[in-house]
């Protein structure tokens, strides 16, 4: 009869769990940026109400890669046996800094979307409307009309820290648009 066809895994505070599985696809990147990087490390990073167990691996300049594993014995059991590398709980030793300086590196740095006169703003009225998202959710005042990566990163992170499903009972249409406005806005998680 099929009736829990289509039900979805929940967390105990309500939240739906990605229904995607790790993948040999996911297998394959994973090992494919470990071999052409020195200095890999690994990190086990728990299942949460927004992702299943992720792998995420760190190179001696900071760049990662993070794929879904199947739990944290597999993925323990993946970076040492098969990619060689030390792997760690991130719930016991943090994610290292250089990942961070890494990418707030390749945000300031990215070749800008689009060529704007001096004069006229610089933003889109797409990444005008992700602004505005950013600001409302994280409830700051309005920012200057051509704001700073930095005043943009410090009002994602408010925004994220609010919309957080863990904090809203599981529910995360919030953190989707924080996320979405971030894609548009091109700020590194």
């Amino acid at each position: 009869m099929g009736i829990f066809r289509g039900r979805r895994a929940r967390t105990d505070g309500g939240a739906v769990v990605s229904d995607r599985n790790a993948s040999r696809a996911d297998l394959d990147a994973l090992k494919s940026f470990a071999e052409s990087r020195r200095g890999v490390e690994a990190w086990i990073e728990p299942k949460t109400s927004v992702t299943q167990t992720t792998l995420l691996l760190v190179a001696h300049d900071g760049e990662s890669i993070r794929r879904r594993v199947a739990s944290p014995q597999a993925g323990h059991d993946f970076a040492r046996k098969k990619l060689q590398i030390p792997v760690y709980d991130s719930n016991l030793v943090p994610i290292p800094s250089r990942k961070r300086e890494y990418d707030l590196r390749k945000a300031r740095t990215a070749p800008p979307t689009r060529t704007t006169a001096p004069a006229t703003p610089t933003q889109t009225p797409r990444e005008l409307r992700a602004i505005m998202t950013l600001e409302t959710i994280a409830g700051v005042d309005p920012l200057p009309s051509n704001p700073s990566f930095d005043d943009l990163m410090r009002v994602y992170r408010k925004a994220r820290s609010q919309a957080h499903p863990d904090r809203l009972g599981g529910h995360r249409e919030k953190w989707d648009t924080v996320e979405d406005a971030a894609r548009v806005l091109n700020l590194p998680d």
